[in-house]
């Protein structure tokens, strides 16, 4: 007997990754290739390290919040816990 779909639930996985298609700039994605190379990595794993260094960084995230939030109600308040960074 065959099981419908719907009927197969399966445990999400606790490091599952979500793509995300960024449209870079050529100088960007050339400064991008050229890190790459010198540090013997793919583009798009260096990419998303880059991403992650930022998002958990305080200065970064307050100096796009500054530019760019236009509802104080919005703004993120970064939180340092136990070496973590958590958003509220």
């Amino acid at each position: 007997m065959k099981r419908k779909v719907s009927e197969v639930s399966r445990k999400e996985r606790s490091d599952k990754k979500i793509r995300v298609n960024a449209a870079l700039p050529k100088e960007v994605h050339d400064k991008l290739k050229k890190l790459a190379i010198a540090c013997d990595k793919d583009k798009t794993p260096l990419a998303a390290e880059i991403l992650e260094i930022a998002l958990n960084n305080e200065s970064v995230v307050n100096w796009f919040q500054t530019k760019y939030n236009k509802d104080e109600a919005y703004r993120i308040i970064v939180v340092k816990s136990n070496g973590n960074v958590h958003y509220s």
